[in-house]
């Protein structure tokens, strides 16, 4: 009897050793460990991702404060090159930081944990099939201008959002009729405001969907069509971190 009891828990036991070898190759998981100070750390599996559907949850357990975030994909899951990404408390991407590489969604890769920027709360986590690493103009602020007659310059703002800076047109005055800001994803300030002077030194009105006003920002919604005046030659184009939105009466 005891000669039995030892054999079945050896052949337990290489059973055990054995499974994992196996089971690798089957494991579907998606899970997104964050971790903080003070040995806080939660783990988030997800499951619709796997069928090509975009997924977001909350962290389990607590939203932190965190900082490190890590994908772990199962061999089994088909897409090894899936992305995700963690919102702030005010719903916004948080930047990461792995080896060099500096983004705001996260891979896998079998290369660890990605570094928050700083230390932060996360509000959500969102993984989809349709994210990508961003591009090179991830660190870039342009304001887009165009008119008629195909007319159309771009101008770049190089302080990068954190201080106030004032540019001309390039290349062209215009006349002009509507005005594009770009807003690189990895800029610090995502709610940059710019504003457009005329040659009286007044700012002209703009207008998007509901939107009327003095001033103009990115927020991924397209171009704003000039509205006071609706054509316009531009002498200036100022961004500020200080400007607010301030809608035309």
């Amino acid at each position: 009897m005891q000669y039995s009891t030892f054999l079945l828990s050896a052949l337990s036991a290489v059973g055990a050793l054995a499974i994992p070898t196996g089971s690798r190759s089957n494991d579907t998981s998606v899970r997104i460990t964050l971790a903080g100070a003070s040995e806080l750390a939660t783990q988030t599996a997800f499951q619709k991702v796997q069928f090509g559907q975009r997924e977001v949850q909350a962290p389990v357990g607590s939203s932190g404060p965190f900082q490190t975030v890590e994908l772990s994909l199962g061999k089994g899951v088909q897409m090894q090159n899936l992305r995700c990404q963690i919102l702030d408390e005010e719903d916004k991407p948080i930047v990461l930081l792995r080896d060099l590489n500096v983004d705001i969604t996260f891979a896998d890769a079998d290369k660890g944990a990605w570094k928050f920027r700083q230390e932060s709360v996360v509000s959500a986590i969102i993984c989809d099939p349709t994210f990508a690493a961003i591009g090179a103009d991830a660190n870039d602020i342009v304001v887009m201008l165009s008119g008629p007659d195909e007319l159309a310059t771009q101008t770049p703002f190089l302080l990068g959002g954190a201080k106030r800076e004032v540019q001309p047109p390039v290349a062209s005055s215009g006349p002009y009729d509507t005005i594009e800001l770009k807003v690189g994803a990895l800029i610090e300030n995502q709610d940059l405001r710019c504003q457009l002077l005329d040659a009286r030194g007044n700012s002209i009105v703009a207008k998007r969907n509901q939107n009327i006003d003095t001033t103009f920002s990115d927020a991924g919604k397209g171009a704003w069509t000039f509205l006071d005046p609706v054509e316009s030659e531009v002498f200036a184009i100022v961004c500020d971190p200080a400007f607010k939105a301030a809608p035309a009466a």
